[in-house]
C-alpha cells in the first residue's frame, strides 16, 4: 500500500526556516540537506508505521512516529502521524530543539 505524505503548515514552515539557518551558514550544505529531507518524507510513501514512536509520543492524543534524518546527534527529526492512507508531517525539529509540546504545537494538524 502506497500513502499519501501531506506536510502540514507548521512542517513547511520548519522546512523553510531550517533551510534559511543553515543556507546563512553553507550554500551547498543547505541544497544537501534539503535533498536528504525531500527523500527522506518521501520515504513515508512506503511502510511509514516501520519507524519507531516519537519520544513525545504519549503526551499527545493520537501515535506520533519518528523518522531521523542525518547522523548522529546531527540527524533532524521528521514526526508524523498516520492516518488512514495518508501520512501527516506535522514537524521537522533540529537535534538541539525540545521535544513538540501538545500545548504550544497547532493542534489542527492532528
Amino acid at each position: 500500500m502506497r500513502y499519501r505524505v501531506i506536510i502540514t503548515d507548521p512542517a513547511d514552515e520548519n522546512f523553510r526556516s531550517h533551510f534559511r539557518w543553515i543556507t546563512e551558514r553553507s550554500l551547498q550544505g543547505a541544497e544537501a540537506w534539503r535533498i536528504r529531507i525531500i527523500e527522506a518524507i518521501r520515504s513515508l510513501e512506503i511502510a511509514p508505521d516501520c519507524h519507531a514512536l516519537a519520544r513525545e509520543s504519549a503526551a499527545f492524543p493520537v501515535e506520533i512516529r519518528c523518522l531521523l534524518c542525518g547522523k548522529n546527534r546531527s540527524a533532524f527529526r521528521i514526526l508524523y502521524q498516520i492516518k488512514d492512507d495518508e501520512v501527516r508531517v506535522l514537524a521537522i525539529r533540529r537535534p538541539s530543539q525540545d521535544l513538540m509540546d501538545p500545548g504550544k504545537e497547532s493542534g489542527s494538524a492532528l
